[in-house]
């Protein structure tokens, strides 16, 4: 047999070459790595987003150089970001944490440390509360104490609403750190404030669960979840019922060995999971930033 010309051979190994990328592209796990995007990723630390009804605002929390945390702001097309401002009603005595825009787009919600109304001197409080700004004439009002029915001595933090009115959020029992229990509560919104919360019933056993995350319809649990190691993401369906299933982890490329994932929020849609994690992003030093990852598609893998 005569031997292959030289240009026939590289055109050989050209095609092999071809053949393995289009195998390494479909591999799933690459597949899957490539449907997460990061949305906010400087050299700070960003988590908490949420979107504006129009979805063409974002709001997050960024780490302070120094002072207190606050909620940032800025336009948003779907591509990254890094640009954003303070909103108006920060104050560098407190902090303000896990940012939530209400599903109509009256309230922002979030946590805070502020004095309570009534309160003799400006200094923090010991706990977090639940505290709202409401939506007028185009800007956020002045800061509003949620009330006494979902804010009690224990720390409450991180609010979501579905559509119809009900917040989950977390509350925190006595303890330092991961060692507090923790909680996940719901309440309806009502005319004059909130309904009494109840303790949503939470498996399996030992998963201690925060950050709670509830999709527009009701229907879906997104939190954070640790089991003796750093947090993940799980979730949750809720029954014809009432009853919420049995919390069971997000697949990759949402949890990822090596790397924390925390701080979920579901979009108005219910297509996009946004969420903080401190995995790499294009190479920079880890840091806690913030992703996106299609909803859908994750739970029907």
């Amino acid at each position: 047999m005569k031997p292959l010309p030289l240009f026939a051979k590289f055109a050989v190994v050209g095609v092999l070459l071809l053949g393995l990328l289009q195998m390494l592209d479909d591999h799933p796990d690459n597949k899957s790595a490539a449907m997460v995007q990061a949305i906010v990723a400087t050299p700070a630390r960003e988590f908490a987003a949420t979107l504006d009804p129009s979805g063409k605002r974002i709001y997050f929390n960024r780490s302070p150089e120094m002072g207190s945390w606050h909620i940032w702001v800025t336009d948003y097309s779907g591509e990254s970001v890094a640009a954003a401002s303070p909103v108006a009603f920060s104050d560098d005595r407190y902090d303000d944490l896990d940012p939530f825009v209400s599903r109509n787009g009256d309230r922002l919600y979030f946590s805070s440390d502020r004095p309570l109304p009534g309160s003799t001197n400006e200094d923090r409080t010991v706990d977090t509360n639940t505290w709202f700004s409401p939506w007028a004439d185009g800007a956020w009002g002045a800061p509003v104490y949620a009330g006494d029915a979902i804010n009690t001595r224990s720390s409450e933090t991180y609010v979501s609403e579905s559509a119809s009115g009900e917040l989950v959020f977390a509350r925190f029992g006595e303890g330092r750190g991961r060692a507090r229990p923790a909680f996940l509560m719901s309440a309806r919104r009502t005319e004059y404030g909130f309904a009494a919360p109840v303790q949503i019933a939470t498996l399996p056993d030992g998963l201690r669960l925060t950050n709670p995350a509830i999709s527009p319809d009701g229907r879906l649990l997104v939190a954070a979840g640790t089991q003796g190691g750093g947090p993940s993401l799980y979730f949750s369906r809720r029954s014809d019922t009432g009853d919420w299933s049995e919390f069971k982890l997000l697949p990759s490329p949402v949890n990822i060995d090596g790397s924390g994932q925390f701080a979920p929020y579901i979009t108005n849609d219910g297509e996009w999971l946004y969420f903080g994690s401190d995995r790499n992003s294009a190479g920079e030093e880890r840091n806690d930033d913030i992703f996106r990852v299609p909803l859908k598609a994750l739970l029907t893998e």
